[in-house]
């Protein structure tokens, strides 16, 4: 989990997001939260829960149980649920389905495993077959997000306001004094 612990290290981060009429821009402090390790405990009901995909995720779950990266006031960007909200939030995800026939479905969503979030998005990021998909409920794809999880975080934390972008353009910031909502345009840290 070196990008996520890298990232997390960087000083003052921030993001600098244009008002909508596109002539001013607002520096939006940022913090990130990070979970502890998750206990054996916790790991072994990892393993019940994600199954095949259990794999794929215990280093993440190994290092860090939850990440709300770049948080400000109520939004944030990628949210990794915590052990103990995974039961729960597969359940939402599957809900999205509900009204679709099985054959509608891409793989990953028949058998694939939900383990995060962009906030305020109800689309999920599904770890299936050691890869990490994209589930959105508008016009989603199966195209690959990340060959391992590694990867995935890589390619989010790279660019961050590019992955928020390629993810739907969900995250909103505020300046705290109109109901602008200011959309990130590039990241800054010291």
């Amino acid at each position: 989990m070196k990008s996520i612990r890298e990232h997390l290290a960087l000083p003052n981060p921030r993001f600098v997001c244009k008002a909508p009429s596109g002539l001013e821009e607002f520096e939006v402090p940022l913090a990130n939260e990070a979970g502890q390790p998750a206990s054996p405990q916790q790991l072994a009901l990892l393993e019940q829960l994600a199954g095949p995909a259990f794999a794929t995720l215990r280093p993440l779950y190994e290092a860090f149980d939850g990440l709300l990266l770049h948080h400000h006031g109520e939004t944030a960007g990628l949210f990794v649920f915590p052990i103990e909200e995974l039961a729960e939030r597969n359940d939402e995800w599957r809900q999205w389905f509900t009204a679709l026939d099985p054959s509608e479905l891409y793989e990953f969503q028949r058998s694939g495993f939900a383990f995060a979030t962009i906030v305020a998005s109800g689309n999920y990021f599904v770890a299936h077959e050691g890869r990490i998909y994209y589930s959105g409920h508008d016009d989603g794809d199966d195209a690959v997000w990340g060959e391992n999880v590694e990867a995935f975080f890589q390619r989010a934390l790279s660019d961050p306001t590019g992955f928020l972008a390629e993810a739907g353009c969900y995250t909103r910031y505020s300046d705290g004094v109109t109901d602008d909502q200011l959309i990130p345009e590039r990241f800054l840290h010291d």
